[in-house]
């Protein structure tokens, strides 16, 4: 387990599963038919966009979460460790919401296309694309378990990555500034 919630094996994860949550969104997940009255029978495409708006913001939370807690200090990355799992977990409810009433997609795209808001028989078979999105947001789900697991062993930005001070060489101590800040410590004070 300590491997797998290591700081690389999250991040890797976790853009994994934004990459697959990117690509799915703007496919087609649900091949749906409208039976109506008034319509007859149409047949209508449900992009992942469609039926859930803003599902790909919510898979970028979820990433974004993770990014910066493996690059803030010991206290933001418990903050930003909830954030991504709060994001995986909508995009995990949200799925099982369209998994399990496709046919709300299908009239909700088909209103918006015809105009037609009256009472219709909506029925939807989920395409392959589908199932990538739900693979894209359990992998979410697991890379944010995997980051609050593991938070405790990560480090913040080493510090290479701090500018100099007055023309000097960046300092080397056994505690980085963005660690000495996290703890309430100055690290410009000279005093």
């Amino acid at each position: 387990m300590r491997d797998f919630s290591s700081k690389r094996s999250v991040i890797l994860l976790s853009l994994i599963a934004g990459v697959l949550a990117l690509i799915a969104s703007g496919r087609a997940w649900i091949n749906g038919t409208l039976n109506d009255g008034v319509l007859s029978t149409n047949a209508v495409d449900v992009t992942g966009n469609q039926a859930i708006p803003g599902y790909f913001g919510i898979a970028l939370v979820a990433c974004a979460g993770l990014l910066a807690a493996a690059t803030a200090g010991r206290i933001a990355r418990w903050p930003a460790g909830v954030i991504s799992l709060l994001g995986s977990i909508a995009m995990v409810a949200l799925t099982l919401r369209t998994l399990l009433d496709p046919a709300s997609a299908v009239k909700s795209r088909m209103s918006s296309v015809t105009g037609h808001t009256g009472e219709a028989v909506a029925r939807g078979e989920f395409t392959v694309w589908f199932w990538v999105a739900v693979f894209a947001a359990l992998l979410a789900l697991l890379s944010s378990v995997l980051g609050l697991l593991g938070l405790r062993r990560w480090h913040g930005l080493s510090s290479r990555y701090e500018a100099p001070v007055d023309g000097e060489a960046p300092k080397r101590s056994e505690e980085s500034d963005w660690d000495l800040m996290s703890r309430g410590v100055d690290p410009t004070d000279r005093t």
